[in-house]
């Protein structure tokens, strides 16, 4: 019977895809033999078949175990009302449940795109599902990784096109982050492009919010034993140039230049030029890295592990383990680091970070007092059509087709082309360096020899800047040697104790989100009576709002606010219908008070397991 369903299934993709079968064909055995997941089966506790992948010894349910329904209704029930012509992106087949949850409560004009990065899972659902019971007469673009991924870029666009782009609906099905992170952040990365106006200001929440948690916990310890950025400020001198290096493509040509202003300046470099820097000779005096998601191969080289370090407590955890040198601090705004300070008497400052790792290294160098401020790399644009130095992600890095790309004035070109987000840290810079220059005596030079133009900047070639301004001999390193961390061991002895409470007070959060949940349902009832009752409605009103004053009161919540960006944006975006009456109003208010609080507890559990593993270890 499998095998009659696998070639009636064909046929159905065929009539929808022609083509297709050929290609998978030609090429089923190179895909799952490059993959190597082994697609199996188990009862649910409903005695349901659910999808296991089994992958480097591990096993992962595609679904859930005791109710292979549960999580899929759920999960669309979350994403509150899809109203017609919306556009739904779909990552994991899984056990098909949640497409089949979608179709059945969508319109026929909702448009799916359902994309299967494990080419293992669909190969598996030939034999097990009939696709041609569940697409019917829908509209479901299917894209199958290894078979016609290429299309996927011009589909999306497509689906996203004018006013579509508000009514957007996706979400990643459970366990396609471990089996397949790359393609979950390429598939999260091409929706923030394609609807960009949207996700300003919160696609990058969204894009590495499944990280943020686990990096929190597992660096946090190293603020115990750290430092604060501003313990340099006094104690690295100020009265030489410093260097912000960045990667841009144009670092290449004035590279080797930067070897005469060592030990007359301040290099501070962004995490990708470190190993160019050092395949030159050049160790930075400091580098910083920001990203949640960053490759160790752009720093793994053993002269980088000793370089001080200005960070942050998301960064990714590999790097900071990785890390063995002092590691620089400042205030992110999260009460569960300002905690650790404030219980020993101290106070942690910060900086406008602006997004970038560049930006922070910037922002920090303006703080610390620097009277000449030199980009070097900073680029801002595909200079030469390269995004990046060679010998950062690639010993010579490829040249792309900018055709297509914005355009913005260069600094030796009339323009040069580039993207939206480094237009937009190169705005930042604009902005921060007109404010800045009120009140402070400092000249910004811009030695990048390329790349696009930073009004407010002093357009320079390095080797002209260094000969200048690099006369005065300084040790930077014995400057940040003398540091003792911001702790003694008494304090650290404390912020141990802290350490260990964390999942009880994680697990509070738990407490508090079910007693939300059951006063949502209070609400819902009571507006579904005749005639409501408007004190008593007031009065949950109340409570509710005490509840929600706890759970965002505990110094954990910041990390669980994070973390749920996408889950917050859709259960409170204004794609509700307007309501007429307060009881319709207070219906809404529940529904999506309850999905919150669901899924507050359900990211809290999350949490509690990584405090447990982490945290609570701590020695």
């Amino acid at each position: 019977m499998s095998e009659e369903l696998r070639e009636r299934n064909l046929k159905v993709l065929e009539g929808r895809f022609p083509g297709i079968c050929e290609i998978i064909e030609e090429k089923k055995e190179k895909l799952l033999e490059k993959e190597a997941v082994f697609i199996g089966e188990e009862a649910a506790f409903t005695k349901e078949p659910v999808l296991i992948a089994q992958k480097e010894g591990r096993r992962l349910y595609l679904s859930g175990r005791r109710d292979p329904w549960a999580h899929p209704k759920n999960q669309v029930s979350v994403l509150g009302k899809i109203v017609p012509n919306a556009p739904v992106f779909l990552m994991g087949m899984g056990n098909i449940h949640y497409l089949e949850e979608l179709i059945r409560r969508t319109d026929e004009s909702v448009i799916i795109l359902l994309y299967e990065p494990l080419f293992s899972v669909f190969y598996k659902q030939l034999e097990k599902v009939d696709f041609g019971k569940i697409f019917g007469k829908r509209t479901v673009a299917l894209i199958i990784e290894g078979i016609n991924e290429d299309g996927m870029e011009s589909i999306v666009e497509a689906m996203l096109y004018g006013d579509r782009i508000p009514l957007m609906k996706y979400f990643v099905l459970p366990n396609y982050v471990e089996l397949c992170r790359e393609q979950v952040n390429w598939f999260l990365g091409l929706l923030i492009k394609k609807s960009e106006r949207y996700y300003v200001g919160i696609g990058t929440r969204i894009f590495f919010s499944p990280y943020q948690a686990e990096n929190f916990y597992k660096n946090v310890r190293y603020v115990r034993t750290g430092y604060k950025a501003f313990q340099l400020l006094g104690v690295i001198p100020n009265d030489v140039p410093a260097f912000v290096v960045s990667a841009g493509p144009s670092l290449n040509k004035n590279i080797k230049e930067l070897k005469r202003a060592k030990n007359k300046s301040f290099i501070i470099a962004v995490d990708t030029a470190v190993k160019p820097l050092l395949q030159e000779g050049i160790e930075p005096d400091m580098f910083a890295t920001l990203d949640g998601i960053k490759p160790l191969e752009l720093v793994e080289t053993e002269q980088a592990r000793g370089i001080p370090l200005l960070t942050v407590v998301r960064a990714a955890h590999s790097v900071m383990d990785y890390h063995t040198g002092k590691k620089f601090f400042f205030d992110e705004g999260y009460g569960y680091v300002r905690k650790l300070f404030e219980m020993n008497g101290k106070t942690i400052e910060g900086f406008p970070a602006g997004g970038s790792v560049a930006t922070i290294a910037f922002s920090l160098v303006c703080h610390l007092g620097f009277r000449k401020i030199v980009f070097v790399g900073q680029d801002l644009a595909y200079t030469e059509n390269k995004s990046h130095a060679d010998g950062t992600f690639q010993a010579v890095m490829p040249e792309e087709n900018t055709e297509k790309f914005m355009k913005v004035p260069g600094n030796y070109a009339e323009e040069v082309p580039t993207i939206k987000n480094l237009d937009n840290y190169r705005k930042w810079f604009e902005e921060y360096i007109e404010q800045w220059e009120t009140g402070h005596e400092v000249e910004f030079i811009n030695a990048t020899e390329g790349g696009a133009k930073i009004k407010g900047t002093k357009l320079m070639a390095l080797s002209e800047v260094i000969g200048q301004e690099c006369s005065k001999e300084v040790d930077i390193r014995a400057s940040i040697d003398s540091l003792t961390p911001v702790f003694n061991g008494k304090e650290q002895e404390k912020i141990l104790s802290f350490f260990h409470e964390t999942p009880k007070k994680v697990h509070e959060i738990v407490t508090l989100a079910q007693e939300g949940r059951k006063l949502y349902i209070q609400l819902d009832k009571l507006c579904r009576k005749g005639n409501m009752d408007k004190q008593a409605y007031l009065k949950i009103l109340k409570r509710v709002k005490r509840n929600r004053k706890k759970i965002e009161g505990n110094p954990n919540y910041e990390l669980l606010s994070d973390s749920m960006a996408k889950a917050e944006q859709i259960i409170r975006s204004g794609q509700y219908l307007r309501q007429e009456t307060v009881e319709e109003e207070g219906i809404e208010l529940a529904r999506q008070g309850r999905k919150f609080m669901e899924l507050l507890e359900e990211y809290a559990r999350i949490i509690e397991g990584y405090t447990e593993e982490t945290v609570a270890k701590a020695k």
